[in-house]
This record gives C-alpha cells, structure tokens and sequence, in this order.
C-alpha cells in the first residue's frame, strides 16, 4: 500500500470515527465543512478532541448533533 493509499484510508477512518462520535451519518458529515483538534496535554496525553464547524455549515444538520456548543464545535472522546 502507498503512502498516498494509506492516508486516504486513514482520512476515511477518521470521517467515519468522527461521524459516529458526533451521531451523523458519513453523508451528512461530508457536507459539513469542519476540522478537529486534539485535546492534549503538554506531554502529549489526548483527552479527547474539539470538532469544529465552520460558517455556513447546514444548520439542519448541525441540529441532529448532541451538544453543539454556541453552532460552531462539539467535545468528543479520544478517537483512538
């Protein structure tokens, strides 16, 4: 497997894993624009990761997501 293939794959994981931890389906997430990021501690230790929305994401769908903070990004578990 390529460099290239297993970053897709590990991308499509994500989607998948972030989809499931937010209760969307990976069509819905894909039409969100959004980006996440770690909560980590200085040595590194994650607690669990910020997933962010950006403005003008569908606000039908933003709705299906438990614990939206402010319309903009949702607190989840460690992903892995």
């Amino acid at each position: 497997m390529s460099s290239r293939e297993l970053d897709e794959r590990n991308e499509k994981d994500q989607e998948a894993a972030v989809a499931d931890a937010i209760g969307l389906s990976v069509d819905d997430l894909r039409q969100l624009e959004w980006s996440i990021q770690d909560n980590a501690s200085n040595d590194g230790l994650i607690y669990g990761h910020a997933v962010y929305f950006s403005e003008g994401s569908d606000p039908t769908i933003l709705a299906k997501i438990d614990g939206l903070n402010n319309g903009e990004w949702v607190s989840i578990d460690p992903l892995y």
